[in-house]
């Protein structure tokens, strides 16, 4: 199959169970069955076999939203260019913008740099403290929460879109509108009787990605849900084509913009260049536009 090459049909359809509750038996179950698929099918990624903040932290930031084939030739690219937090942090935003080109979310690569450079105060690193992680631009809870199980194997609350899945298929398979809260305080639950986190969550997540190819979106009953919205002739369309057009090709004039992204209209174009100004991504000066420069 797609993702587990491992894995007749047949066989990937033996790993649809029946429900599971939230008794100390059910939950030991649960726990057994994912750790035992996950011995016998789990991915195998370069980005698992470290627990350096750096390393899990580039990861978990490309791997938002973007599909795990596109990630892997971008990350091992960065690590080359940049294998450090003091590396990214001293590189340019122009380059990093430049070679993030097919991420997408411009806006994570941003954080991510002022995050390298905050890092500077912590030994050029990234602590076991929450309370520090949660102070780094563009690293909410589900980032940090990877970021301590992964680096640390702390008992973190990891609730991302793979395991929600999972949670919301084994545990919840015919309630709507399930509130996250609900979900974190399984993830409490489950993870009492874990001691490997870093296996733990990536067994989940695995385990997601082969119910995303057997059943239906159980995503869409979490109280959460919300479709994203088309990317085509939207303002991340054009956000996006103004970014790679200064970093691909340099500093422009703004009728020079408007020309070469005609398809747009020019007041749509005018504002997305104001809000990637206020953003950070760019700087004019005297009617030219180009990638802002610390």
């Amino acid at each position: 199959m797609n993702g587990f090459p491992s894995l007749t049909e047949e066989e990937a359809a033996s790993y649809l169970w029946p429900a599971f509750t939230l008794d100390e038996a059910s939950l030991h179950e649960f726990r057994s069955r994912i750790l035992a698929f996950y011995e016998l099918h789990g991915r195998r990624f370069i980005w698992r076999e470290t627990t350096d903040p750096y390393r899990i932290l580039l990861s978990e930031v490309m791997l938002q939203q973007t599909q795990t084939s596109r990630v892997l030739p971008k990350y091992e690219l960065f690590l080359t260019l940049w294998p450090t937090f003091a590396d990214l942090a001293a590189g340019s935003l122009d380059a990093l913008l430049y070679h993030w080109k097919g991420l997408g979310y411009n806006r994570r690569a941003l954080n991510l740099r002022k995050s390298a450079k905050m890092t500077e105060a912590w030994g050029w690193t990234i602590p076991d403290d929450p309370a520090l992680i949660a102070t780094l631009p563009g690293v909410g809870k589900a980032t940090a929460a990877a970021l301590l199980a992964f680096c640390y194997q702390k008992k973190s609350i990891y609730l991302e879109t793979n395991i929600r899945r999972v949670l919301l298929t084994c545990f919840f398979p015919h309630q709507e509108a399930v509130k996250d809260r609900q979900l974190e305080e399984l993830l409490g639950l489950l993870a009492e009787g874990v001691t490997d986190m870093k296996s733990w969550y990536y067994a989940l997540m695995d385990y997601g990605v082969l119910l995303k190819q057997l059943l239906p979106n159980a995503n869409v009953r979490s109280a959460h849900y919300t479709k994203q919205s088309a990317f085509e002739n939207s303002n991340r369309q054009i956000r996006g084509q103004l970014i790679h057009l200064l970093s691909d090709t340099g500093a422009k004039e703004k009728d020079h913009i408007i020309a070469l992204l005609s398809s747009f209209d020019e007041e749509r174009i005018h504002a997305c260049l104001q809000q990637l100004q206020n953003e950070g991504f760019v700087q004019e000066q005297e009617g030219v536009y180009r990638i802002a420069k610390d």
